[in-house]
């Protein structure tokens, strides 16, 4: 699944502030093609992998932890590096990265109250993660990031992301699942529809720097 990104260049001649809350950003099924390592293992030692995972490998879902999150961030900038390009522009794509998986970006769904970061492993390789927290006023979850790795597509690690989502969201007695998701980002679109969500609205978010996610506000809810 890929993230929310508008396709508006820079503009300004300064950097403006984050104007959202930090570690937000479109989410999209997406595929990154680099052929590098597929995140960190575990107890975080470097090792490289061959061009593919092997396919049986068991996949493992767990909560992440706050040492968990270099390797979070070195995945995104795999993944978006490779998918976002042709969507938004690559000035947009450092911006977000910078400011959406920073040390204390990412720390926020691992410390909020109703918030979380999952990370998806194959044997010891991290090859995606989601993220969600609470909606204020609202009796929904926001998914705020899913990715997971082009080598560990068709294999539904997704889809299982989702679902622990959606049980955090039953957990805590909320109704829906929303997310955004660039509105020029088939395929994300498409994997999300088939995991039961419907496009609720379309948005434009200015971000800061000149730059804006031109989204669709995705809803799924949830039977109790």
């Amino acid at each position: 699944m890929a993230p929310r990104e508008g396709r508006s260049p820079r503009t300004g001649s300064g950097r403006v502030a984050w104007r959202h809350r930090g570690g937000r950003d479109s989410t999209a099924f997406v595929r990154g093609r680099a052929r590098v390592k597929l995140g960190a293992p575990l107890a975080h030692r470097r090792r490289h992998v061959s061009d593919r995972m092997p396919r049986s490998l068991p996949i493992r879902i767990a909560a992440a932890t706050e040492a968990d999150l270099s390797a979070v961030a070195e995945l995104a900038g795999v993944v978006w590096r490779e998918h976002y390009p042709g969507i938004i522009t690559h000035g947009q794509i450092d911006y977000m990265l910078e400011h959406g998986y920073s040390h204390e970006a990412l720390m926020n769904f691992v410390a909020e109250a109703g918030a979380g970061l999952l990370l998806a492993y194959a044997g010891d390789r991290l090859i995606g993660f989601g993220a969600y927290r609470r909606v204020a006023s609202a009796d929904e979850l926001k998914v705020e990031k899913l990715y997971v790795h082009q080598e560990a597509q068709g294999q539904g690690v997704g889809s299982r992301l989702i679902a622990r989502i959606e049980e955090a969201a039953l957990a805590q007695s909320l109704a829906s699942l929303i997310l955004n998701v660039n509105k020029h980002n088939v395929q994300a679109i498409r994997a999300y529809e088939k995991n039961g969500f419907v496009i609720r609205e379309s948005v434009v978010v200015d971000i800061g720097a000149g730059y804006v996610m031109d989204d669709y506000v995705m809803a799924k809810r949830l039977s109790r």
